[in-house]
């Protein structure tokens, strides 16, 4: 529960969404991701993957997260998907969110200027997606690149 709290604190309840509709995917700004991620849960594990459309890794991984997500039922586990999608394509991101039955609460990234942004998520992330971050109350744990196998997704979720 608190977990969710977490989200209610940093968007309001009109953000989060479920299920996906075509027009339900909030645009935020990236001073609202780069809070996101600097900011532990207080209890439960938040999974944050950054992610688009046209990245084929990105599209490659996502079948082991909606399986992730079935294994944790009932854990305190929340998933959330960051698309680096233009904003003009927030309907064909709805679209493949809801076709892929893919878990958690999405969102895409208004205007930013990439360089700076990624190094506000992370100095030492070189840019690429798929990018993984978990957050625990005791740190957090990040990923480049796509994950090779469930196996690797499942393991760097369980820390």
């Amino acid at each position: 529960m608190r977990t969710f709290k977490f989200f209610l604190l940093l968007f309001g309840s009109g953000f989060l969404t479920s299920p996906v509709q075509a027009q339900d995917i909030p645009m935020l700004s990236s001073d609202s991701v780069v809070r996101m991620v600097n900011r532990l849960p207080d209890s439960g594990t938040v999974v944050i993957n950054f992610w688009a459309t046209w990245c084929g890794p990105c599209v490659h991984e996502m079948p082991f997260f909606v399986k992730a997500d079935t294994m944790l039922n009932g854990e305190q586990v929340t998933f959330v998907f960051v698309s680096f999608d233009p904003g003009s394509s927030m309907k064909q991101v709805a679209k493949f969110v809801k076709k892929n039955g893919i878990p958690g609460t999405h969102f895409m990234i208004g205007n930013y200027n990439m360089s700076e942004f990624i190094d506000q998520i992370d100095p030492k992330w070189e840019g690429g997606i798929p990018y993984t971050i978990v957050l625990t109350p005791e740190g957090n744990r990040r990923h480049e690149g796509a994950f090779a196998t469930f196996s690797d997704l499942w393991h760097f979720i369980r820390g």
